[in-house]
């Protein structure tokens, strides 16, 4: 269970598009959730992993192009490489003091309900945000949202981040002093930044993608390679303590 003291930290990113004629078909949000005293082991134990296998303690953590074995990820061409990699990814994850915030649309439903892009964006941001609030701040300590900036999405945030704090959460019992009163910063960040919580959160976006597909059954669990069911693994495990909501 996530350490009820302290700062609680949630970095968010995302992947797919919420435009309904980019390819993808879902959009998802994710976020890493932990406390701002857990941030510096996270950061060693990230430095030292990428040290290890790319000599390099500030090269940036792209998941996609991770997987797709792209530029400095090419070494995972190698097999062997990247079955020890992951593992050891997985692992700094795998503490009880990190969990997991993951909000999904599927595209196809939303277009279904006549949603565009910005309700996709409006109702995934709002999600990510309550549900974070709901579990994590009201009972406890105070929190901080780093995102990974995108010029298009940013105001979406901001927005679902001021209604919250002119209305909180009626429906849960919280009031806009409630939230105002523990939602003590919001940052807007790229990836030179280097911040090892996002570049974290990045990866847990494409996780969270595997594990809706085997929920609704696009996949199943027969059809994912070695590295996916590490990420089905590791999704399942933090689902006591996480977030994982399917909007539509």
């Amino acid at each position: 269970m996530l350490n009820n003291t302290g700062i609680k930290l949630l970095a968010i990113d995302e992947t797919g598009k919420a435009s309904l004629n980019h390819p993808s078909t879902t959009f998802i949000l994710s976020g890493l959730i932990l406390t701002e005293d857990y941030l510096s082991n996270l950061e060693k134990n990230l430095k030292n992993l990428k040290t290890k296998y790319f000599h390099d303690p500030d090269i940036v953590f792209h998941s996609r192009d991770m997987l797709r074995k792209k530029g400095p990820f090419s070494i995972f061409g190698d097999l062997k490489i990247e079955l020890e990699f992951w593992p050891e990814y997985i692992k700094i994850i795998s503490p009880s003091e990190v969990s997991i915030a993951i909000v999904v649309v599927d595209k196809n439903k939303a277009k279904k309900l006549g949603w565009n892009d910005i309700a996709i964006l409006r109702r995934s941001y709002s999600k990510i945000l309550e549900e974070f609030t709901k579990k994590y701040l009201i009972n406890s300590g105070k929190g901080k949202i780093i995102l990974e900036s995108d010029p298009q999405q940013d105001k979406y945030l901001i927005e679902a981040h001021n209604r919250l704090q002119g209305m909180g959460i009626p429906s849960e019992g919280i009031v806009s002093a409630d939230y105002r009163n523990k939602m003590t910063s919001i940052s807007l960040v790229n990836k030179l930044n280097l911040d090892s919580h996002v570049q974290i959160a990045d990866g847990l976006a494409i996780m969270g993608n595997v594990f809706y597909e085997l929920k609704i059954n696009k996949r199943d669990e027969v059809s994912l390679n070695q590295i996916e069911m590490l990420f089905k693994d590791l999704i399942d495990s933090k689902m006591a303590t996480g977030i994982f909501e399917v909007i539509v």
